[in-house]
């Protein structure tokens, strides 16, 4: 079956930080009834703490991996950011996931069995190029849990069903910034595990790579298909300019099922 793949067009005489560069959607062909979308995080920033406050003001918003870390190893979380497509009206969200790529197993020495917190971030902006330890959204105190994701070796971890968090995306857009992504164990273990960032060398031209994403399952309404979708504008600040251009931003297949060779986490 044909992938359809949305790819962010950016020229080299353009300087992509400061454009909203629109994805689009090469052919003409229209996938309808139920279509298994996979969105790519256009932003994506990892801070920390260090061990003793170190690193609470270095920015992390470059760098080709995310991590979540707690006690003596230091404290880390990570922030993503997605920005979804516009579906038609009357389209059905029916399942939604947030995953990231485990590159590691036991790299801390420490079981990967555990779920790693996952938190909306609402009514505040970030940026990867400013975003520090002691500027974050969550700064003030612990986000509240809204979703576990389930950690995983050297494969996607995943949550389990975010289609909630999704409508909302889709109904006040300016209201929601994306996900932090941390670990708190009031046991005090210590953990420290890592993830690719949406600037994965992986990630190329036609292949979304092991970058952030979201996978969301729909349902267009009849008559209605992907041609149908509008695909989004990447934010100002997106953090894509070091990858190869165009950078493919979406990936859609028709489908009541995860695709298999995308290999959903379970």
């Amino acid at each position: 079956m044909t992938t359809k793949l949305a790819v962010l067009a950016v020229l080299a005489a353009i300087t992509v930080t400061s454009c909203n560069q629109l994805a689009t959607s090469p052919g003409t062909n229209n996938a309808a009834g139920e279509v298994c979308y996979w969105i790519a995080a256009n932003k994506d920033a990892m801070v920390s703490y260090g061990t003793i406050g170190q690193e609470a003001n270095l920015n992390y918003g470059n760098g080709g991996f995310l991590a979540i870390a707690n006690g003596p190893l230091g404290r880390k979380m990570s922030y993503v950011h997605f920005t979804v497509p516009t579906y038609p009206a009357g389209t059905e969200i029916l399942e939604a996931k947030l995953e990231l790529y485990h590159s590691g197993e036991r790299e801390d020495g420490s079981t990967d069995d555990i779920n790693i917190n996952v938190g909306i971030v609402r009514n505040e902006a970030w940026s990867p190029a400013t975003i520090t330890w002691n500027n974050q959204p969550f700064r003030g105190g612990n986000p509240a849990i809204d979703a576990a994701l389930r950690l995983r070796s050297r494969a996607w971890s995943g949550t389990a069903d975010i289609a909630g968090a999704v409508r909302e995306m889709i109904a006040t857009p300016d209201a929601i910034h994306g996900f932090a992504i941390w670990y708190a164990d009031a046991s005090g273990r210590q953990v420290e595990k890592g993830f690719y960032s949406n600037n994965d060398i992986r990630r190329k031209q036609t292949d979304l790579g092991l970058s952030p994403r979201l996978v969301v399952k729909v349902r267009f309404p009849s008559g209605k298909g992907t041609s149908d979708a509008t695909l989004p504008f990447l934010p100002a600040d997106h953090d894509l300019k070091s990858l190869p251009q165009p950078v493919t931003t979406v990936n859609f297949r028709a489908g009541s099922a995860w695709p298999a060779d995308w290999n959903v986490s379970p």
